[in-house]
């Protein structure tokens, strides 16, 4: 099946089941066995006239001379080509100044040899381009990318190695790199060489138009104008309540300047104090002169909740964190507490006197029993000693009268 198929009388080599009787591939109506010279080339066949096409078309096993491109100039004889033997030479080829018909157009060295740019030099005494009055020799060398003295030697900054359509000479601020260039693509007035951040956008440019002293391209820290028509909103500015984001931060009267997740009044928030974190509602109450729950009362702390503030925030609690005591509580003798806050404990708590109920309170009906136990059990150590120091000072003050 993998054959070739051949002119072997009929034998269907490739199995396919056609023969070379009936193969015909170009559609020009002759087989390899008709005598076909390329199948697969339909003006070529035996009953095909010859023409200039380069191909052996009446399959004589021969290409006519004049098909035949003794040059390599791409132009054949029979097309024109009126010397096959000079690759200069054929049919639309640019005059040269050599005495020879080059355009094959049989006038010889027409227009070379005449001043067609009126710089007084012709092609015939070395201008390079005679149809430009700037290019002809000893001409001065300007910025437009030709060799104008016609020296054969191209400046270096005339050469647009980064094919951005610039060149040094023309201030082309890096010829490596086609994004940097003059051509202001977006019509703001900055290019890329001006730093223009965004040249496809006409309004990110470097114009700080309302003096605020950034533009709408990024600074080095990232900063952008929002709006460079609005000298009062830039990075940076103080926010307030105008339905403007007036510190280009994305957010539109999003006021929290303190960070506490509470905005002011102003801005349909509740804190009372946009630039102290540690006031909003909520907040812990501390004795700091400073309203933090924003209840409209200042060091209203009471930890405890037993009406009484902290001695340490001008109240009379002292422990705001034990709702026991207070100055209202009764004595409790034998806790080792000052429940009362007269800066006295237990046993030594002038409240804790014998009432005759055999308890441990002084609340009128009710005896405190810790006076009694002194009694029963003799003083402590401590209240011992302390008792002697009373009494020699005592008697001290009584020999001093």
């Amino acid at each position: 099946p993998d054959a070739d198929e051949i002119c072997n009388g009929g034998v269907d080599d490739d199995c396919d089941p056609l023969t070379d009787e009936n193969v015909d591939g170009d559609g020009d109506f002759y087989t390899l066995c008709d005598g076909d010279c390329d199948d697969t080339q339909p003006a070529a066949n035996p009953g095909e006239p010859e023409t200039c096409d380069g191909i052996d078309n009446d399959c004589d096993g021969q290409i006519d001379p004049d098909e035949e491109d003794g040059d390599g100039d791409g132009q054949l004889l029979c097309a024109g080509d009126c010397d096959d033997a000079d690759p200069w030479t054929y049919e639309g080829a640019p005059e040269q100044c050599d005495g020879i018909d080059n355009d094959c157009d049989l006038v010889v060295d027409e227009d070379v040899d005449t001043d067609l740019d009126g710089d007084g030099f012709n092609a015939c005494q070395g201008d390079c381009d005679n149809e430009d009055l700037t290019v002809y020799p000893g001409a001065a060398e300007i910025c437009d990318g030709q060799d104008n003295d016609c020296d054969g030697i191209q400046n270096a900054d005339e050469v647009d190695e980064d094919a951005d359509g610039w060149l040094l000479c023309e201030n082309d601020c890096d010829d490596t790199d086609a994004a940097l260039n003059l051509d202001d693509a977006d019509g703001d007035g900055w290019t890329t060489c001006d730093e223009d951040c965004d040249d496809t956008d006409a309004t990110l440019n470097l114009d700080d138009a309302d003096g605020d002293g950034f533009t709408t391209c990024a600074d080095e820290n990232g900063d952008a104008d929002c709006d460079d028509a609005d000298g009062g909103v830039f990075p940076g500015a103080t926010e307030v309540c105008d339905d403007v984001d007036n510190d280009c931060d994305g957010v539109v009267d999003g006021l929290d300047e303190d960070g506490d997740g509470h905005a002011p009044p102003e801005c349909g928030g509740d804190d009372c104090d946009d630039d102290d974190a540690t006031v909003y509602p909520g907040a812990e109450e501390i004795c700091d002169g400073v309203d933090n729950d924003c209840d409209n009362k200042t060091d209203d702390v009471d930890a405890d909740g037993d009406g009484h503030p902290p001695d340490d925030c001008g109240g009379d609690d002292c422990d705001d964190h034990d709702p026991t005591v207070n100055p209202d509580e009764p004595e409790n003798c034998d806790d080792g507490i000052d429940n009362d806050c007269d800066g006295d404990f237990d046993g030594f708590d002038v409240e804790c006197e014998d009432d005759g109920d055999d308890d441990d309170t002084t609340d009128g009906g009710e005896d405190c029993k810790c006076r009694n136990d002194l009694a029963r059990r003799g003083p402590a150590p401590l209240q011992t000693t302390a008792l002697l120091a009373l009494a020699a000072l005592a008697l001290i003050r009584r020999r001093s009268t």
